[in-house]
């Protein structure tokens, strides 16, 4: 059997309310994705989608747990290796976008490269016409609608071709018909690219354009194979 391309083995999560027990949102969660492998992550509001995607994107830890990268186990990153990874191996699509307001769309899809010290080339402008930007380039974010943002923050996350792309919720904030347009395009280059994916939904029309489903009940993980 190949390596794939994460692997997690028994992650546990949970958060310490004020005056009350533990709330455990993650417990004992396991799964294996290969690379170019695109997968929903699927379950009802508050059943951790959200907080499993940020322990993967090494944005929060686990309590306890093992998280493998190619075949290697992250446990003993320190605090800057992490960071370097996350730059340069996995890239985020949230819900609410995240751009930086104060930069045009060409400077928001650079930003990634800029930070990582890496000379893109041509290739932000390739990405910028692939989902329909060129035109908008040296607009604000605030003058985009909520699809065209979202088409940046596709952009951005691609620019430095990660093998891993994390979407939380990516269609939202979009009408239907912008959440259709901005979904298969994020599928369409993920798969164009032979990346990976892992997307949060609890939209199951969403779930079924992205592939088969992971499904979190009850702070689990399940999976159904065609």
């Amino acid at each position: 059997m190949s390596i794939p391309l994460l692997e997690v083995r028994d992650l546990h999560k949970s958060y310490q309310l004020k005056g009350r027990p533990p709330l455990e949102i993650l417990h004992g969660i396991d799964f294996r994705l290969s690379a170019g492998e695109c997968r929903p992550v699927c379950g009802p509001s508050g059943a951790g989608k959200s907080t499993l995607l940020h322990i993967l994107g090494g944005l929060e830890n686990p309590d306890r747990g093992e998280i493998f990268w190619k075949g290697e186990s992250t446990s003993g990153w320190d605090r800057s290796r992490r960071a370097v990874w996350r730059r340069k191996a996995v890239g985020f699509v949230f819900q609410s976008y995240h751009l930086i307001p104060e930069l045009t769309v060409e400077e928001n899809v650079r930003l990634p490269a800029m930070l990582a010290g890496v000379q893109l080339g041509e290739a932000w402008e390739d990405l910028l016409d692939e989902v329909g930007m060129t035109l908008r380039r040296d607009h604000l974010p605030a003058e985009l609608s909520g699809g065209e943002q979202q088409r940046v923050a596709v952009a951005r996350a691609l620019v430095l071709e990660p093998d891993l792309i994390l979407a939380d919720e990516p269609t939202g904030n979009l009408d239907g018909a912008s959440a259709a347009a901005v979904l298969d395009l994020l599928v369409k280059m993920v798969r164009h690219r032979q990346k990976s994916l892992l997307l949060v939904t609890h939209d199951e029309t969403v779930a079924g354009r992205v592939g088969t489903p992971f499904r979190i009940t009850d702070g689990r993980m399940t999976e159904t194979r065609s």
